[in-house]
């Protein structure tokens, strides 16, 4: 498949990987995950300081709640878009904030670019929902598409495939992806199927599959591609 536009591989900064260069530097997007950082009073340095490690790198922030697998409590969802506000009133800001599909994120856009995301450590969505999900976010205003969900057989993989051809293009950011031994391919495969947005783990993995950037970029040119 023709690529016709950048392709990108989100890097995850946590507190143990800020020194972490090598593996920074190779990410064109990096992904500053608030929820991991104990200490809110630091949020709003944090952009200027991942922007310091590789200003070419674009900066999505997100802050994630533990039924989507973060660190974030549940109960203080609805903080969020103010502490983003905050973040997003000082020193070198973000370029994407990163929102969950339940989340209203109306105003935030008009500041900063949006990807939405669905999580689901349960199963792969069918076609009908996925589509769903994209037209919701198309809708809501949102430039950019994740799906990140559990693969529990190999062939589970292939709505989301289906899903990429169909809306990859519709979209700035399109990331579909499953999780698990049986969805690591997918991380990679999908840049081929219409996806433009990949994410890989700096250090440890966050996610159950995740690759590591090193591995990612090992495996890139020779395996799946």
């Amino acid at each position: 498949m023709p690529q016709q536009k950048p392709q990108f591989i989100a890097g995850l900064i946590s507190p143990e990987v800020l020194a972490e260069t090598a593996a920074i530097e190779k990410c064109g997007i990096l992904e500053i995950r608030y929820d991991l950082f104990k200490d809110v009073t630091e949020w709003n340095e944090l952009s200027q300081k991942v922007s310091e490690l590789n200003p070419k790198a674009l900066r999505l922030g997100t802050i994630r709640l533990e039924k989507d697998g973060g660190k974030w409590e549940n109960n203080r969802a609805g903080e969020r878009s103010e502490l983003f506000e905050g973040i997003l009133n000082n020193g070198k800001t973000l370029d994407w904030i990163d929102m969950e599909r339940e989340v209203d994120f109306s105003g935030l856009e008009k500041r900063v670019k949006i990807i939405c995301s669905w999580h689901l450590f349960d199963r792969v969505p069918n076609e009908w929902e996925l589509c769903e999900f994209a037209e919701e976010c198309l809708e809501a205003g949102a430039c950019g598409c994740k799906v990140a969900a559990m693969a529990h057989l190999k062939n589970d993989v292939r709505p989301l495939y289906d899903f990429a051809k169909k809306y990859g293009e519709k979209f700035e950011l399109f990331s579909a992806f499953a999780m698990g031994e049986h969805g690591q391919e997918s991380r990679i495969r999908s840049l081929r199927e219409g996806a433009n947005l990949a994410y890989a783990s700096i250090g440890a993995a966050l996610a159950p599959g995740q690759l590591s950037v090193e591995n990612f970029f090992l495996y890139l040119p020779r395996k799946w591609i």
